[in-house]
């Protein structure tokens, strides 16, 4: 098992950032690279559960994932499937109006001999993945904002 931290600030309003981060939907692989496809099992207020297929270290992986929402400042994504099981949590708080920082966490469990023999390489890999998804969201949740403030 290996975790993962990232820390961001936002330029928007914490309701927006949960709001956008949370409105998931199977057009979400066109904004995630690894992301192939993703079914939506069941959608209601607090939990969303759905299927998704990515496409990481050159092999499909299909993961059943269960979204818990706590609004308005944290949600949970618990990922399972044959090649790694993993939590997720996403804390934000205020620091202003139209500032928000975002507290990422992930516990990722590699599942296989091979995928274990070789997990300090995969971490290095899903981490810079992570950082580079964060970036694009981040940048895509701020112009979304500026665009929805004017």
């Amino acid at each position: 098992m290996f975790k993962l931290r990232i820390t961001r600030e936002i330029n928007a309003s914490k309701e927006f950032i949960f709001d956008w981060w949370t409105d998931l939907s199977p057009d979400d692989s066109r904004l995630v690279k690894p992301l192939k496809s993703r079914k939506i099992i069941s959608k209601s207020p607090n939990l969303i559960v759905l299927e998704d297929e990515e496409r990481m270290y050159f092999r499909r992986m299909k993961f059943s994932v269960r979204v818990s929402m706590e609004r308005p400042n944290r949600w949970v994504s618990e990922y399972e499937g044959k090649t790694a099981h993993a939590r997720s949590e996403y804390v934000l708080s205020s620091i202003s109006k139209e500032v928000t920082r975002l507290h990422y966490t992930s516990e990722i469990s590699p599942e296989g001999f091979f995928t274990n023999l070789f997990s300090p390489i995969i971490k290095l890999f899903v981490k810079r993945v992570f950082q580079g998804e964060f970036d694009v969201f981040i940048r895509a949740i701020e112009s979304e904002y500026a665009r929805k403030s004017c």
